[in-house]
């Protein structure tokens, strides 16, 4: 009985993470911490909790295509409530391998909790029918219809997945989406001004930490670490938590020590941490960003990690207060389709007429920063984002007005496996194991 309390009243947690979510347009992780920092719960609920949540919320479409493929009242009559109790019902089962008893019982008492006692009995049936009649669930048909087919059984919304097929085929997308249906290791950066890579690399195998090294220098991707060693490792600024892909835009921009680099849009200051790393703490590194809030993560960076070079400064890239800058860093507001496995929710929040106004605004954006740019200087321009529209359609629409920037073929310590035929860098999230993004490096001749 000790151990039942705890498990429902992480239930009842991730109920009230998926309440907010879905009903209040919350942000997952911002939910999840919040709701997890003011709990009691041990170790391994939280861990519960952080994956009954993200799990239903990027499985929902093919969870909710399985309540209605089971339910034989009207789908319109069923309140939403009862739908995110069955869809996360539905994801213990399926996903979870939780015992079929603990997962129907909590669903139904969770219900009771909350008053739903008419629907006791549905959420009883459909629980307890998917587990003696899975196999009778049907899902559109691959051959007749590959958007519906794809969309469902990898729980990902239409347009993105018609878009995908139109752009890079069904065999991509299709990768692409179970991709990012996958949980992402923890990628972290090691601070080379403070230990060796080397010296880490001991570091964590003393500790046991089960790691794989990045395909990009300098990172890991860690699958098991004790929550106090990394934290210990985070506070002392021996890492930074980074996706390998955002190493890439300062390794192909390549500062060296005295240099002035400007990065445009630079919360919360992993991509201008890494810079001044790199410039071995001399030079000048000014961090941008227009949100006062966001400047002070920035702050907080450069403090933990020691960087005397890194100077946040509140401003838009599109007013940014300075010239003749070396290097110009632009990681553009983009769509985020490269890192959908690491935001559950953010699939259902986009929209495809969002990519034109993004378009159109990371147009403006890279004619401001290449004003800053001194003659001999480069622009990294890169995204966050797999969309040839927001990437190489952007590049070729600059590059046709600026005849005095060309792309530059010197990639530095960017692994060849990452540059296209075009000189432009490409990470996949299905090839590389890291989220998808974009970059080149623009040198600017007169």
């Amino acid at each position: 009985m000790a151990h039942s309390r705890p498990k429902s009243t992480a239930r009842w947690l991730a109920h009230q993470a998926l309440q907010r979510i879905e009903a209040d347009g919350a942000f997952t992780d911002i939910v999840l911490s919040h709701l997890l920092e003011h709990s009691e719960l041990g170790e391994r609920d939280r861990a519960f909790v952080n994956e009954l949540v993200r799990g239903t919320i990027r499985w929902k479409k093919r969870l909710d295509w399985i309540v209605n493929q089971l339910f034989t009242g009207k789908a319109e009559q069923m309140p939403a409530t009862v739908r995110r109790i069955l869809w996360a019902g539905l994801y213990q089962l399926e996903y979870m391998r939780t015992p079929v008893f603990a997962a129907v019982n909590e669903s139904v008492n969770l219900a009771r909790k909350l008053k739903l006692h008419r629907w006791t009995g549905v959420i009883n049936g459909v629980l307890r029918n998917f587990t003696r009649n899975a196999a009778l669930v049907t899902f559109p048909d691959r051959e007749t219809n590959q958007v519906a087919w794809l969309s469902v059984t990898e729980s990902h919304p239409e347009w993105l997945v018609k878009r995908w097929i139109e752009q890079f085929g069904l065999e991509t997308a299709e990768a692409l989406c179970r991709a990012n249906n996958q949980a992402a290791d923890l990628s972290v950066r090691v601070n080379r001004l403070k230990m060796a890579p080397e010296e880490f690399q001991a570091l964590l195998d003393a500790e046991r930490v089960e790691y794989e090294t990045s395909l990009v220098d300098g990172f890991w991707n860690i699958r098991k670490i004790d929550y106090q060693f990394r934290q210990r490792l985070f506070n002392d600024g021996l890492i930074t938590i980074q996706d390998a892909s955002a190493g890439l835009p300062p390794l192909l921009a390549d500062p060296r020590p005295g240099q002035i680099l400007f990065d445009l849009c630079a919360a919360p200051g992993g991509k201008s941490a890494f810079a001044a790393e790199m410039m071995q703490n001399q030079g000048v590194v000014l961090s941008g960003d227009k949100s006062r809030a966001r400047t002070g993560l920035v702050r907080q960076t450069a403090r933990r990690l020691e960087l005397g070079t890194v100077f946040p400064v509140v401003a838009d890239a599109l007013h940014f207060p300075a010239r003749g800058a070396d290097i110009v860093l632009l990681d553009a507001p983009c769509s985020g389709l490269g890192v959908l496995r690491k935001k559950p929710d953010m699939r259902w929040r986009k929209k495809e007429q969002d990519i034109l106004s993004l378009v159109n605004l990371q147009k403006t954006m890279i004619r401001q920063a290449a004003k800053m740019v001194r003659t001999g200087g480069c622009l990294v321009y890169s995204t966050c984002t797999l969309d040839p529209a927001e990437n190489e359609a952007v590049i070729d629409d600059f590059l046709r007005d600026h005849e005095n920037f060309e792309v530059d073929v010197n990639h530095g310590a960017v692994p060849d496996q990452f540059v296209t035929p075009e000189g432009f860098i490409r990470t996949w999230p299905h090839r590389h194991h890291m989220d998808g993004s974009f970059a080149v490096k623009l040198i600017k001749r007169n």
